[in-house]
């Protein structure tokens, strides 16, 4: 299905996560589906390898969020007024979209920036925090008066797939809800004994004294309850909204939504391309 954006001429909007580039061809104003590509790695020579294949011959202006190509903006700061930075990536000229960094606790948005902007540039009065999850780490945004004000970072995702693969199981897929809600409130209340409850979870998989979803939901609740507890002054009595992609939508939403929080959804992926639209519309 397209989906219709800004306007202007054919050009490729393209942003980085870790190892996966998602691409959409934009003509018209009107981006064709995403194209998801999985490199090798997340080096500048895999990166440019992912855009050629995504630029299939053409020669496209290339806007790519999350590359780390251009100097991060230093919050507070408007997400919705980065500006692109001009740069080389091998034989490519690309327009890369800045992230934001914070000097202390030291943070660094890359990935999720093009996400948040887009989300901003939609709800330019949005009041509260943003909760952006990824494969490798989450940040908590606090936003106020069209500026992200501060920001925190968890790597959660990071610390499910290093646990659930000693548990011989994949860190996503079937959970239970009871297990996962259950476990939050343990984290949230607790969140000093993390450490020792994933131990215990480990142990009672390795028994049989857990299913799989029993484990995953525990595991996920245990840490996701580690989270809430060190956010807590970001989402306490805020307005929430929440941008993930599946698998961490409904496993960030069910945590968050046992602590009695209303809860904003957007789609990720419509934010990211909205982010890297109206950005070059602006440019």
């Amino acid at each position: 299905m397209m989906q219709s954006t800004g306007s202007g001429a054919s050009w490729l909007a393209a942003n980085l996560d870790g190892k996966t580039l998602t691409a959409w061809a934009v003509t018209g104003g009107t981006a064709g589906p995403a194209q998801v590509l999985h490199l090798q790695d997340h080096s500048k020579t895999a990166v440019a390898a992912g855009l050629r294949q995504a630029l299939a011959g053409s020669t496209l202006p290339v806007v790519l969020g999350g590359s780390g190509l251009a100097a991060p903006q230093a919050v507070p700061a408007e997400p919705a007024k980065l500006p692109l930075t001009r740069a080389r990536l091998e034989e490519l000229t690309v327009h890369a979209l800045p992230g934001l960094s914070q000097p202390a606790p030291a943070g660094l948005i890359q990935a999720a920036a093009a996400r948040l902007t887009g989300f901003l540039r939609l709800n330019p009065e949005w009041d509260g925090v943003v909760c952006l999850p990824g494969t490798f780490v989450t940040h908590w945004v606090q936003v106020s008066a069209r500026e992200a004000v501060s920001f925190q970072s968890a790597l959660s995702g990071r610390l499910a797939a290093v646990v659930a693969r000693q548990m011989v199981m994949e860190a996503t897929g079937e959970w239970d809800k009871a297990a996962l809600t259950e476990a939050a409130a343990d984290g949230i209340s607790k969140p000093e004994l993390l450490a020792a409850r994933l131990a215990s979870v480990q142990a009672a998989a390795a028994l049989g004294q857990l299913t799989a979803e029993a484990a995953r939901g525990r595991l996920w609740g245990l840490l996701l309850g580690a989270e809430l507890a060190a956010a807590r002054p970001y989402w306490l009595g805020q307005n929430v909204a929440l941008l993930a992609e599946a698998p961490l939508e409904p496993l960030y939403a069910a945590a968050l939504q046992a602590q009695a929080l209303p809860v904003t959804l957007a789609d990720s992926r419509r934010m990211t391309l909205e982010g890297l639209t109206r950005t070059w519309s602006a440019s």
